[in-house]
């Protein structure tokens, strides 16, 4: 079953919120989803993968356009988005970068879209930025200044690219060294959290070439034990029956892979949803991989929607000429994205619920969103990358 349409505009307007993008008077109250309506799901797909640059830059060159006029430039926003996200190559350059590449959309054919020429018009918005001097000087500090980006996304300090900087300016054949230097860190962790944990080194990670595994460490176990005391409430009338009924059926189908965490969780999840993940867990044999998968995910994501954090809403009153911006609080439904995680092969899901469970153990408002935008992305998934700034 594939996504809906309205799927993707609930997603999109989700991103718009949390994102804090500020909509334009014509777009505010029910005009946006008036406004996206006329695109197709295909195009919406695209558009809900994006992130807070490429979503602003779709806001304001879509105004007045139909999809037609845009089909080309989506295309060619998307192939730029995958390169510049979290498990692209360019994955290092700067919001003012990526602003830049932005607004030279409109003189790119699509198959002219590569990572050397993206990276050349990133290098001459650094050029713009800092100014040229003359002669090798120049060149030679241009790669400097994208060296230094570089750097500081792979987590070194000021003073430590200061120090390499002051070598190659004495010794510029030691320039391409810059971007083979090994990365410090993997995580930069949000200050919200920074006291309650220390985040695993590099080594503690799980190559790119072996099959994942679920992280199952004693401080996850807690943390997550903590988020199951917190969502239980009690459930009656027929919701609590029907809950029940599609429970057992479950339980007949799992056997011994439905632990107490699960059960207690699965008791809280709508029956709709409820439904949806026993249609699912019946595609799977008892002994397979993937019926745990889905256990996880539907345990995981769950617990996840039930995280609140903060944000911003438009929205436009009788009582108000303009539309006024307030602050609310509400979780992200995760559970839009069980269709999504289900074409996912078994290594990939897995690495999902991975990063699902770091961000039980350390919830935050941007390791969420995150998530829920590269499962619409479908741009690949790292532990690591998920608490990077």
């Amino acid at each position: 079953m594939s996504m809906q349409k309205s799927d993707y505009i609930y997603m999109i307007m989700d991103n718009i919120m949390v994102y804090h993008i500020n909509l334009p008077s014509d777009l505010q109250g029910n005009q946006l989803q008036r406004h996206l309506n006329k695109y197709d799901e295909k195009y919406l797909g695209i558009v809900a993968g994006f992130d807070k640059n490429f979503l602003e830059h779709f806001l304001i060159i879509s105004k007045g356009k139909t999809q037609q006029d845009l089909a080309e430039v989506l295309k060619k926003m998307e192939k730029i988005s995958l390169m510049i996200g979290p498990t692209g190559n360019l994955n290092y350059l700067t919001p003012n970068q990526i602003q830049y590449i932005l607004t030279k959309l409109g003189s790119l054919n699509l198959n002219q879209i590569k990572e050397a020429k993206i990276s050349k018009i990133a290098d001459e918005q650094i050029e713009k930025e800092f100014g040229t001097t003359s002669g090798a000087s120049s060149t030679l500090e241009n790669q400097l200044s994208s060296a230094a980006f570089y750097l500081q996304s792979i987590g070194y300090s000021n003073q430590e690219i200061t120090e390499k900087f002051n070598e190659v300016r004495q010794d510029p054949s030691k320039l391409d060294a810059l971007f083979t230097l090994q990365p410090k860190e993997i995580y930069s962790v949000p200050a919200e959290i920074q006291q309650r944990s220390t985040p695993p080194s590099r080594a503690q990670q799980p190559s790119r070439s072996q099959p994942a595994s679920i992280d199952r460490s004693q401080q996850t176990q807690n943390a997550i034990e903590q988020h199951v005391r917190s969502i239980e409430h009690e459930i009656t009338g027929e919701r609590a029956k029907k809950v029940e009924e599609i429970i057992q059926l479950i339980r007949d189908h799992v056997k011994d892979n439905m632990n107490e965490s699960y059960e207690r969780v699965f008791r809280q999840i709508h029956p709709d949803r409820l439904n949806r993940a026993l249609k699912m867990l019946k595609t799977t044999k008892r002994k397979s991989k993937r019926m745990n998968l889905y256990l996880e995910w539907f345990f995981c994501s769950h617990l996840m929607s039930n995280i609140e954090v903060k944000v911003e809403h438009w929205q436009t009153s009788s009582a108000a000429s303009h539309g006024s911006t307030g602050v609310y609080t509400a979780g992200i439904n995760f559970g839009r994205y069980d269709q999504i995680i289900r074409e996912f092969p078994d290594n990939k899901l897995a690495k999902v619920i991975n990063v699902a469970r770091h961000i039980l153990q350390n919830p935050s408002k941007k390791a969420m969103q995150k998530l829920a935008t590269d499962l619409v992305a479908e741009t690949g998934f790292d532990e690591h990358l998920y608490f990077t700034d």
